[in-house]
């Protein structure tokens, strides 16, 4: 984990505690989880993850089309609402990203997920 991330992490189980369920970071090759909380372990498999990363390198390509769909500026995060949680992607360029997955909270906005991904990851806010 380089120091980055290492102040991400922290940054977002300071901000969410024990609601964090997963939190990982790819590039164009890779695919690495940072963090899974122990209870999910068994949930995802090495499948599940490569899974989930081949859906997020679509959500990264398919960025482009969506800025010029709705001419509203650049893609900051996609976020994705289920009944028991939020999982959040943000990139940090064509090819890479940040991953959170949280539980849901009352009150919790996936922007707020954003803006902390943001601020550490890339030094920007929203």
């Amino acid at each position: 984990m380089n120091e980055q991330t290492d102040v991400l992490q922290s940054a977002l189980a300071d901000d969410l505690g024990p609601a964090l369920r997963v939190f990982g970071y790819h590039d164009d090759q890779h695919w690495t989880t940072e963090y899974i909380r122990d209870d999910l372990r068994d949930a995802y498999d090495s499948n599940a993850i490569d899974d989930i990363a081949g859906d997020l390198a679509l959500s990264v390509v398919g960025g482009t089309r969506q800025e010029e769909l709705y001419d509203l500026g650049a893609v900051h995060a996609t976020v994705r609402i289920f009944e028991d949680g939020v999982v959040v992607h943000v990139p940090t360029d064509d090819r890479s990203g940040y991953l959170v997955s949280v539980d849901h909270i009352e009150g919790l906005v996936g922007r707020d997920v954003v803006a902390t991904v943001r601020e550490h990851a890339t030094g920007t806010k929203r």
